[in-house]
C-alpha cells in the first residue's frame, strides 16, 4: 500500500478502536491489536497486563460481560513520529453491565505502530486511568 503514517489515519485508527469496543465486537478488537509481545494494557483499576495473550483475554472478558458501552471522546490529540503514533484523550464512558448503568471518566494514552506491509495502524499499548475529565457531554441513557 502507498499509505504512509500520518495523523489523520492515526486518529481514524484510534476512533475505530473505540467503535469496536462500543459494538462489543471482539473479533474486530482482536484484529486491531498488534501481534507481538510488546503489547501492554492498563484498564482503569486493573493491574498492568503484559503480552498479546493477556491483553486480548482481558478484552474478551470485558466484552463478554458488558451489555452496552458508549464513549464520547474529547481532547483527542495525535502525534506521529516515524512509524509510532501516540494518541492522548479523555474518555467519557457510559456502560451497562446487567441492569447496572455506569458513568465514568478516564484519561487515556494509546500507542500505535504503523504496519507498512498493510498500511494500517495497529495498537500495541492502551493505558486508561480513572479521572474526573472536564467538559463531560450530556448523553442519553445507554441502551
Amino acid at each position: 500500500m502507498s499509505e504512509s503514517p500520518r495523523v489523520p489515519s492515526l486518529l481514524q485508527a484510534n476512533e475505530r478502536f473505540y467503535r469496536f469496543f462500543e459494538m462489543l465486537d471482539y473479533p474486530a478488537m482482536e484484529d486491531h491489536w498488534e501481534k507481538s509481545e510488546r503489547v501492554f494494557c492498563v484498564h482503569p483499576g486493573w493491574s498492568p497486563l503484559y503480552g498479546e495473550k493477556a491483553v486480548l483475554d482481558s478484552w474478551k472478558r470485558i466484552i463478554e460481560n458488558t451489555e452496552a458501552m458508549q464513549f464520547t471522546l474529547t481532547n483527542v490529540e495525535g502525534r506521529v513520529e516515524g512509524d509510532l503514533g501516540v494518541v492522548t484523550l479523555h474518555e467519557h464512558i457510559y456502560s451497562r453491565v446487567g441492569q447496572e448503568r455506569h458513568t465514568s471518566g478516564a484519561v487515556s494514552t494509546n500507542l500505535f505502530a504503523f504496519d507498512r506491509s498493510s498500511g494500517m495502524w495497529k495498537i500495541f499499548h492502551h493505558h486508561a486511568s480513572h479521572a474526573a475529565v472536564p467538559e463531560e457531554p450530556e448523553l442519553g441513557p445507554v441502551n
